[in-house]
């Protein structure tokens, strides 16, 4: 008989050929998971034990895949306690925070952003220059190891793709993105972070604000190309805030024998960041342009402009005629234009008061004989109707204070009372302090007549006329101040110098400050923060308690016991807490404020057809 190849052969043969080709699958993925293993196991052998552990916990509790594999390319974020207590947070990619806009309707990239940045810069100096307004352009080109998150204010990997904090606090371990460049295209390395730290630490360096927060760093190594590991001596609070907040500079760029050389580089700034200097003309404008290597989420705009307009009332005019895209303004003017027929809705208007936001005060030299006496400064608080103030210059856009934490924070002890407005009490008082009437009609004491100078930043009108009110109800009492309004920079520095006897001034704030840097008498020293030379004895304790308290509810007990200490003391007259008042122009888009942080320009964008720069 002969044999046939049949219909029913055909099919036997195509089921053999499936049999074969899904046993070679098999092969091939028992290959691959053996290839998986391998490198697993070689992972534990070179120090990434505990992300493993972390992801095989992060199974355990919740059932999520977060390794990436051929079917799954995108990993999950890591946020847990691992067995041994030691906290771990992973973000395989970058983070996208809440407000972001790349998926609203009508988003486009491109157009500027012209912002007024108020006083010019001195210098661009990371870590050494001071100004709020220098942090604002570093802000941009500047990026640290971690970044918050405005709603949730989660700490979250940045330059780092994960950290690591041991139980006791006493060890934190960054690794970096490999993704994670600077704008000249090297990479950023634990190399870089561990110069960025030492520079900052560097005594010869112009940078005593900042060492009270790294003084209980005991080492900063890099253990890798891409790994680097913070030691504590002690326990602190803002620990992972802090060796993670600093900005990280690019070693071959800033490198350095001398630390005067690094100290005079007033116009080099290179940085990570979505953006990088490009142009500065002294007196006129900054101009920051799209860093084209930016490793990280895309920025918005081709440019950021900053203009330095001091004069509220000139920054207005400049917005109203659109040459500036956004204008922080004063009470009065928020008063005004908001109650014109059509103003918002033409443009943004905003007024919100945050957590993080900062407070004015008068502040003392207690190296001054004439302020030494606590019962002087009281009188002088007492002089003072700061009620009266916030509802006559800022049309009620305030809140008062009665210490140096923020109102809304939990640091703020709402149970302290202000010192109450009382000016024949406070004439009592300077009478107990040994002050008498002189024959000019100013108090004397030994010999010295209650006479001293106000120092303030110039061209500041709101700033002047309350210090015209001050001025005013001292010398209801006798006691004679003289209002010396100066270029800001210039003020900084007289203040560095202590070469000041009281001065007006603000602080920004933060959701949980350190009082350290203010407060400590060890502060004083090395042109630090406490300019006036405050030195308490108790404050000094309760401020390093506090540092070392992990609990949050035991350290805010701390803080409020340490507010009612300052306050009592009355280092600085504390007056208040503004509201913040914005205008943006109406062509941009996203612009509400986020989170507990207020206005996030990093948001905003122009739909491409009312985008007015090329």
């Amino acid at each position: 008989m002969n044999n046939r190849f049949t219909v029913k052969d055909f099919i036997y043969m195509l089921l053999l050929v499936a049999a074969l080709v899904l046993l070679g699958l098999m092969l091939g993925a028992m290959n691959y998971q053996t290839g998986q293993l391998v490198s697993l196991r070689k992972q534990i052998t070179t120090g990434n034990r505990l992300e493993l552990e972390a992801i095989a916990r992060l199974h355990s509790v919740a059932g999520a895949a977060s390794v990436s594999t051929p079917s799954s390319p995108r990993q999950a974020n890591i946020r847990t306690t691992l067995a041994n207590g030691d906290r771990y947070v992973c973000y395989p990619q970058v983070p996208i925070f809440p407000g972001s806009p790349y998926k609203l309707p009508g988003y486009a990239p491109g157009d500027w952003l012209v912002q007024n940045l108020g006083s010019e810069p001195h210098s661009l100096i990371p870590f050494v220059t001071r100004s709020a307004t220098a942090s604002d352009v570093q802000g941009e080109v500047l990026e640290s190891l971690l970044a918050r998150n405005p709603v949730t204010l989660h700490w979250v990997p940045w330059l780092s793709r994960s950290y690591l904090v041991s139980k006791n606090g006493l060890k934190i371990t960054f690794k970096l993105r490999r993704r994670a460049c600077f704008s000249n295209g090297d990479p950023v390395l634990a190399s870089d972070v561990v110069f960025s730290f030492n520079t900052m630490m560097n005594p010869q360096v112009n940078d005593a604000q900042n060492w009270p927060y790294y003084s209980d760093v005991k080492s900063c190594v890099a253990t890798g190309k891409r790994t680097v590991i913070f030691t504590f001596k002690k326990p602190y609070f803002k620990a992972l805030e802090e060796v993670g907040g600093f900005s990280i500079l690019p070693e071959k760029v800033y490198q350095f024998t001398k630390a005067s050389q690094y100290n005079t580089r007033s116009r080099l700034l290179v940085g990570s960041g979505p953006y990088v200097l490009y142009h500065w003309a002294p007196g006129q404008e900054m101009v920051l342009k799209k860093n084209p290597r930016y490793w990280g989420p895309p920025p918005v705009f081709n440019r950021i402009v900053f203009r330095f307009i001091e004069n509220p009332d000139s920054a207005l005019a400049t917005y109203l005629k659109g040459g500036i895209d956004s204008d922080g303004v004063e009470p009065s003017q928020w008063r005004k234009y908001t109650a014109e027929p059509g103003f918002t809705s033409r443009n943004h208007c905003y007024k919100y008061l945050t957590s993080s936001s900062g407070y004015l005060y008068v502040g003392w030299n207690l190296k001054s004989p004439m302020f030494k006496d606590r019962r002087t400064r009281v009188a002088l608080a007492m002089l003072v109707n700061v009620p009266a103030i916030i509802k006559t210059f800022l049309y009620g856009m305030a809140v008062p204070i009665t210490g140096p934490f923020n109102p809304l924070s939990p640091q703020n002890d709402r149970k302290i009372k202000p010192i109450p407005y009382d000016p024949a009490a406070a004439k009592i008082l300077l009478q107990k302090a040994g002050w008498r009437m002189g024959p000019n009609g100013v108090l004397m004491r030994n010999g010295q007549e209650f006479k001293f100078s106000l120092l303030i930043p110039s061209q500041q009108p709101l700033i002047q006329k309350i210090c015209v009110y001050l001025q005013r109800q001292w010398a209801t009492a006798g006691i004679d101040c003289r209002i010396s309004p100066v270029e800001f920079s210039i003020m900084i520095r007289r203040l560095n110098h202590r070469q000041f006897t009281a001065t007006l001034l603000g602080w920004t704030g933060s959701i949980e400050s350190d009082p350290y840097q203010i407060f400590d008498s060890k502060s004083y020293l090395n042109e630090g923060s406490n300019a006036g030379d405050f030195d308490n004895a108790e404050a000094d304790k309760l401020i390093s308690q506090g540092r070392r308290e992990i609990n949050t509810a035991r350290r805010m007990r701390i803080w409020h016991q340490l507010q009612r200490v300052i306050y009592r003391q009355q280092p600085y007259l504390f007056l208040f807490t503004r509201d913040s008042l914005s205008f943006v122009q109406g062509r941009f888009r996203n612009t509400k404020p986020v989170g507990k942080f207020g206005l996030n320009s990093a948001n905003w964008y122009v739909p491409l057809k009312q985008q007015k720069y090329p």
